[in-house]
């Protein structure tokens, strides 16, 4: 039997069992016990296991609570990480192929902590030492996996405080266990509340406003904004000490001198100036509701070259998206409390290689056992419900060309460019680029000249909003609406938005 699958798994939140984290072992155990089942089962045709982020959970504690070392949380999950763990299972089944890519909520993991999980076979856990992990079909097609955290501006790595690296959103989480701790009652744990997989257990639709509303008045201290808002709602004092993994404490008023430099950094990161301010507010509303998520791993799958990439940290699995330039896939998650099943429920990828196309599958409790079936996942899209989406996907296709494509010079009329025109393109070589619109009236509007054995070549797009139609022009193409139905050869997709143009060279 061929290896033709992958196996994506994260946020399982697995920890101590305190009362205040997600995962608790008498509720959550077994449905992860049926997706390790289910990996040891498949084992021959299983090409590798991914551990993609937030396996483990070092953050749902209360302040006054030190967080775990990780052999605290082994110890206390014999049946997952025992030498005849669940785990230690599907790791000789899969003959040591499992590797783990840390999330934000165990960015702490090192490969040393791996290894110590014990395993009967000797096999250890592979640890990338990168945030995305790529995979190269024997197809030729390229596989991303990353945990998705690093695309949000407040759970991502933060390398420029004294408590390095932790990031903003560690605070936040902190903060909610302090509000849960106080309001649970004897016996009880957050496994018994409703919309614990928000994921930070509180609803944030609120901060999504606040946010927006300091965005349009051209306030900008999102910082401030986030922690002043938890504090109201947690009800914290900004003074109460936080123990932190090292033993060290802080407060939440330190977290505002700490992380003060946050959102200018990530402005600048993304280019300043007015793409900049755009593309920090895309990552700050997607750490508050998973919007804007896709958009990200768009970009990233796009800069990377890769035709697939898939994702965890919203806690929502999704599968694909709407009108989109890549394959993509969110697992979901592992730990959804009791009251909130079955409109949340166990998820976690399957990709099947031989055709770089992802499914997604649950675990189901049916009468006293639990089964792996496929789930509808959602698709996901680049944009807000309530937006419209006048991008301009241009493909420019050499598979058949005999000369190489070197770039002149490119521009954006309307719109600005998301993934800039490639400098070069090889005989043999399909790329793609994106040019997107700005909020507004607007819609795209580019061109992009190659130099061709000495001569110029000259291509351009357009999605405008309104009345007027898509154009293109420059050399042979295809368009469409959503790079699938391509209309014939020459013909213009007049309407419709986005715009997909193929040229063919």
């Amino acid at each position: 039997m061929s290896k033709n699958k992958i196996v994506s798994l994260s946020d399982i939140h697995i920890s101590t069992n305190h009362p205040t984290s997600w995962y608790q072992k008498n509720f959550h155990e077994p449905y992860l016990a049926a997706i390790l089942d289910y990996v040891i089962s498949e084992a021959d045709s299983i090409q590798e296991l991914i551990l993609l982020g937030d396996i483990f959970d070092f953050w749902t504690y209360p302040p006054n609570h030190q967080p775990p070392e990780f052999a605290a949380i082994l110890k206390a999950n014999p049946n997952i990480f025992g030498v005849n763990g669940k785990l230690s299972q599907a790791l000789t089944a899969l003959k040591g192929n499992v590797t783990y890519v840390n999330g934000n909520h165990d960015m702490n993991v090192t490969k040393n902590d791996l290894h110590q999980i014990p395993n009967s076979s000797n096999y250890k856990i592979k640890h990338s030492p990168d945030p995305i992990y790529y995979i190269q079909t024997a197809g030729g097609k390229k596989i991303a996996f990353t945990h998705g955290h690093i695309f949000t501006m407040f759970n991502a790595p933060y390398l420029q405080s004294e408590i390095s690296p932790l990031p903003l959103g560690y605070f936040v989480t902190r903060a909610v266990a302090y509000m849960l701790n106080k309001t649970l009652k004897p016996g009880q744990t957050v496994a018994d509340l409703i919309g614990q997989g928000a994921p930070n257990g509180m609803n944030l639709g609120g901060l999504v406003s606040s946010i927006q509303s300091a965005i349009d008045s051209g306030s900008m201290g999102l910082v401030d904004l986030v922690l002043d808002y938890i504090t109201n709602v947690t009800e914290i004092p900004e003074k109460e000490p936080i123990i932190l993994p090292n033993g060290q404490t802080t407060t939440i008023a330190k977290a505002k001198e700490l992380y003060r430099l946050l959102q200018n950094q990530w402005i600048a990161d993304w280019g300043g100036g007015k793409n900049g301010i755009l593309a920090t507010v895309k990552s700050a509303i997607a750490d508050l509701d998973g919007t804007y998520i896709p958009w990200f791993a768009q970009h990233s799958a796009l800069t990377s070259d890769s035709d697939l990439i898939v994702l965890g940290h919203t806690h929502v699995p999704k599968l694909g998206i709407t009108n989109g330039l890549v394959g993509y896939a969110n697992n979901g998650f592992e730990c959804p409390s009791t009251p909130d099943i079955p409109s949340q429920t166990f998820t976690f990828t399957v990709v099947y290689t031989d055709k770089c196309l992802p499914s997604v599958y649950q675990v189901v409790k049916q009468n006293t056992s639990y089964q792996v079936i496929p789930y509808a996942a959602p698709q996901d899209s680049v944009i807000a419900s309530i937006s419209m989406d006048f991008s301009c996907y241009v493909i420019i296709d050499n598979t058949n060309g005999n000369s190489k494509l070197d770039l002149i010079e490119s521009k954006a009329n309307d719109g600005y460019y998301v993934i800039n025109p490639p400098k070069q393109i090889l005989p043999g070589e399909q790329r793609e680029f994106w040019i997107q619109d700005y909020p507004g009236l607007f819609g795209t509007k580019g061109s992009v000249t190659y130099s061709v054995n000495g001569q110029p070549l000259n291509l351009t797009y357009s999605c405008p909003t309104g009345i007027s139609s898509n154009k293109c022009s420059g050399a042979k193409f295809y368009t469409s609406n959503n790079g699938v139905n391509w209309v014939k050869l020459n013909e213009i997709k007049k309407s419709g938005h986005p715009f997909f143009v193929k040229f063919v060279l």
